[in-house]
């Protein structure tokens, strides 16, 4: 069971991820802001987050870079979650940090996938 941080503005979106990596057997904190979700990931160090590109209050882009910049915090896997599918849009996360993309709309069952595919990685 890995300990798994969503940072989505969406309800329901968040709450259809949530759902789905609970059922999973991981254990799941969510919040809709970026600085939420940094206060969130400082405080309680999940295995990894699931980051929304597009925060009301802040980039995924800005959060990952500072993710990365805490010597404390730069394991921390980090999937970031986007509608933009473009190129430019997923190099720039990569680029950011993040250790996956995926682009939205997406079937739960992959975004489990991919998940279990990272934390399953010896970093």
């Amino acid at each position: 069971m890995a300990r798994i941080l969503i940072v989505e503005d969406e309800p329901d979106m968040r709450e259809l991820m949530a759902r789905k990596l609970e059922s999973a057997g991981h254990e799941v904190a969510s919040t809709r802001t970026g600085a939420e979700g940094l206060a969130m990931l400082q405080s309680s160090r999940p295995d990894l987050v699931l980051l929304d590109v597009q925060l009301p209050d802040t980039s995924g882009l800005s959060f990952c870079t500072t993710v990365r910049a805490d010597a404390e915090l730069r394991d921390t896997l980090v999937v970031m979650i986007s509608a933009s599918a473009g190129q430019e849009e997923v190099d720039a996360g990569l680029a950011a940090g993040a250790d996956d993309y995926v682009t939205k709309p997406f079937a739960p069952s992959k975004l489990i996938q991919r998940v279990e595919a990272l934390l399953s990685t010896d970093r």
